[in-house]
């Protein structure tokens, strides 16, 4: 679900002309120790550079 809605966004965002990189265009999970550096490498760590990585799960929570 994260994919295609991260998807949506890449092709939004290029629709607009914003310039856009994904880190993974296909549904394999990236640990939270490669991530980083995956980003890094894709985007470096200017100032105009903003990274959104979207989530989806509870968090921990419980329900009754």
């Amino acid at each position: 679900m994260t994919l295609d809605i991260s998807n949506y966004m890449y092709n939004r965002f290029k629709e607009l002309g914003v310039p856009v990189e994904m880190t993974r265009t296909n549904d394999v999970e990236l640990t939270s120790a490669t991530r980083p550096g995956i980003a890094l490498d894709k985007f470096g760590n200017g100032k105009d550079v903003v990274i959104i990585s979207n989530h989806i799960n509870a968090g921990g929570a419980t329900f009754s």
